[in-house]
C-alpha cells in the first residue's frame, strides 16, 4: 500500500480532468493560500442569517452607502418606485422617496456615487436623485435637464453614462457632465464646464469606473477619460477594444476593475487589461450562467477578506431566484463558487445595536451572528444580503457544505509499481481538515477508459479514529469527491491509499 498526499491546487474545470492538477470543483469555500507554493487551502462559507425582519414592496434593486459628517452611518437601498434609508432604531426600511416615487423598467438598476455630503442615485427612467446625509430626510432631483443609467465621480464632476436630455432623447453611447464641484449643475456652460461626448464604433455605455483615471466601458470596447481642462474639458482615447457583456458584473476593488466580457472575466488595473479566467473558469462560467437573467446578478466585495462575489442565475435556477456565487480571491487570483442564500448582495455599513435592540430576535439561538461580529458595532463595513422582499440579512448563519471534486488520477503510475499494472486499487481516502464538529464523506468516481462515463461509489462516512472512508475500489482511472459538512474550519487536501494491481 502507498498513502498519496493530494493537496488543494486550482478550480479549473475548463481543463481535462486527467492530466491536469487542477480540481474539477470547489464549490462552498474560499480559497486561501496553501502551505506549499502551487496550493490552496479552503476557507468556509457561512449561509445567510436574518438580521432585520423588514420590508420592501418589490424587489431590491440597488443601494447606497455613507456617513453624516458625524460619523453616523447611512444605508439608502431603492426598488423599482421608492428609495429607502434603513431607520437606525428600528433596523426598518423607511420610504423616503421624493413625491410621487419613480417608475423603473423591468431590468434598469439604481445606481449610486458619494459627491461630498451628497448621495446621488439615478435609474435612468427618472431624474437623478440626490440626499443630503447630514438632514437625511428625503430624496430629490438633482436636475431635471438629463437622465442616465450609469454614474460616476471623477475630477470634481458628476459624470452620467447612456443619457436621456428632452432635445435628443436616448443616446446609450453619450457621456455627460456636470459643472465642476457643482454636482446640480447641468447647463453646458464654457464657464462651468458642463459638456457631453458622443462616443461612436464601441456600442452603448455599460458602466463608468474610475481610479486616478476615469474608464468609459461599453459593449466594445473601454475608452479612457482624461481631463485636460477647457475648451475640450475631457479627452478620449480607446484603451481596448474588449468591452463588457453584462453591466451588473462591474465592480472596483482597490483602484482595479473587474467586468464580464463577451469570452469571460477580465480585470483592468493601471489602464492594462488582462484576462482572469482564462483556460481555467471562463467556459464553464458561459456555459452555466443564464443570460436571460442577467439582470439579477448582483456584486459585492467582502471588506473583511480580499474577497468579491458574482451572485447570478445559472441555467439550472428558479425563475427570478440567483442559486450561484462565483468568488474571487483577488489576492491569490483564485476562484470558487458557492451556493447563493439571498436574492441580492451588497456592501454596506452596520448600524450600532443596544442589548435592549436584541430582544427584537426572541431567543439567543435566532441571533444572526456571534456577539464578536462587527455586524453589532457601528459604521464598519460588511458584505450583507436582501431577499426579494427587502429582508435584510448578514452572513453568520451555518457554514455551508464543502463539496470538492479532484482531477482524475491513474494511480498505477503514481504508486510504487513493480509489475507494469496499469489498474490500481484505492482501499481509503482520507480528507484532510481542520474543525471538529465538521463531519466528512467520500466517493471514488471510475472508469477503465477515457471515452467512458464516470461510476460514482456511494458516499462513505470517514472512521472517527483513523479520518479514511473505505472504498475499496478498483480501475484504471480514479477521482474522488469530497463534502465536509458541520463547522469545519479549513480544508488543505486528501490523502489516498491505494496500490497497484491486475498483474502477476
Amino acid at each position: 500500500m502507498a498513502v498519496i498526499d493530494v493537496p488543494i491546487t486550482s478550480w479549473a474545470p475548463d481543463l481535462p480532468a486527467l492530466g491536469s492538477s487542477a480540481f474539477t470543483k470547489i464549490h462552498n469555500a474560499t480559497a486561501a493560500r496553501g502551505a506549499a507554493q502551487g496550493t490552496i487551502s479552503l476557507n468556509p462559507l457561512k449561509s445567510a442569517s436574518l438580521y432585520s425582519n423588514t420590508s420592501m414592496d418589490s424587489r431590491p434593486i440597488g443601494s447606497a452607502i455613507g456617513a453624516n459628517r458625524t460619523g453616523d452611518a447611512k444605508v439608502y437601498a431603492g426598488n423599482a418606485t421608492k428609495l429607502y434609508k434603513l431607520a437606525p432604531d428600528t433596523r426598518q426600511w423607511t420610504d423616503i422617496s421624493r413625491s410621487g416615487g419613480y417608475t423603473t423598467s423591468a431590468t434598469e438598476k439604481w445606481k449610486s456615487i458619494e459627491f461630498g455630503s451628497l448621495t446621488i442615485m439615478t435609474n435612468w427612467d427618472n431624474e437623478p436623485q440626490y440626499i443630503d446625509r447630514n438632514i437625511d430626510t428625503q430624496f430629490a432631483n438633482l436636475t431635471t435637464l438629463a437622465k442616465g443609467r450609469h454614474i460616476a465621480t471623477h475630477k470634481g464632476f458628476t459624470i452620467l453614462g447612456s443619457t436621456w436630455d428632452s432635445l435628443d432623447g436616448a443616446v446609450p453611447y453619450r457621456v455627460r457632465w456636470s459643472g465642476i464641484e457643482s454636482p446640480g449643475d447641468w447647463t453646458y456652460s464654457a464657464a462651468t464646464q458642463a459638456d457631453f461626448q458622443d462616443i461612436q464604433g464601441y456600442g452603448n455605455i455599460q458602466g463608468i469606473v474610475t481610479d486616478d483615471s476615469c474608464y468609459i466601458l461599453l459593449q466594445r470596447g473601454i475608452v479612457q477619460m482624461t481631463y485636460i481642462g477647457s475648451p475640450y474639458v475631457f479627452q478620449f482615447t480607446e484603451r481596448s477594444s474588449k468591452g463588457v457583456s453584462v453591466p451588473e458584473s462591474v465592480i472596483t476593488v482597490q483602484g482595479a476593475h473587474y467586468f464580464l466580457s463577451d469570452d469571460g472575466w477580465y480585470m483592468l488595473s493601471g489602464g492594462q487589461l488582462q484576462p482572469i479566467g482564462t483556460g481555467r473558469i471562463d467556459q464553464w462560467f458561459l456555459d452555466n450562467f443564464d443570460p436571460a437573467q442577467s439582470s439579477l446578478m448582483t456584486v459585492a466585495a467582502d471588506p473583511r477578506e480580499t474577497l468579491i462575489y458574482w451572485q447570478f442565475c445559472s441555467k439550472d435556477a428558479e425563475a427570478g431566484k440567483p442559486d450561484m456565487m462565483l468568488i474571487l480571491n483577488y489576492s491569490t487570483g483564485e476562484f470558487t463558487t458557492a451556493d447563493a442564500t439571498t436574492s441580492f448582495i451588497f456592501n454596506s455599513v452596520s448600524l450600532p445595536w443596544t442589548i435592549d435592540m436584541l430582544g427584537s430576535f426572541g431567543t439567543l439561538d435566532a441571533v444572526p451572528s456571534s456577539f464578536d461580529d462587527p455586524v453589532w458595532s457601528g459604521g464598519k463595513s460588511m458584505l450583507w444580503g436582501m431577499s426579494d422582499t427587502g429582508k435584510i440579512y448578514s452572513f453568520g448563519g451555518p457554514t455551508l457544505e464543502l463539496s470538492i471534486e479532484t482531477p482524475e488520477y491513474q494511480l498505477s503510475k503514481i504508486v510504487p509499481n513493480e509489475t507494469g499494472a496499469d489498474i490500481a486499487r484505492v482501499d481509503a481516502a482520507r480528507p484532510l481538515f481542520e474543525g471538529g464538529d465538521g463531519k466528512a464523506r467520500v466517493q471514488v468516481g471510475t472508469r477503465s477508459l477515457t471515452n467512458a462515463d464516470v461510476s460514482w461509489s456511494d458516499l462513505r462516512e470517514t472512521h472517527p479514529e483513523t479520518g479514511f472512508a473505505y472504498l475499496r475500489s478498483q480501475s484504471r482511472y480514479q477521482r474522488f469527491r469530497v463534502s465536509i459538512d458541520g463547522e469545519w474550519s479549513r480544508c488543505m487536501g486528501l490523502q489516498i491509499d491505494a496500490k497497484a494491481t491486475g498483474r502477476r
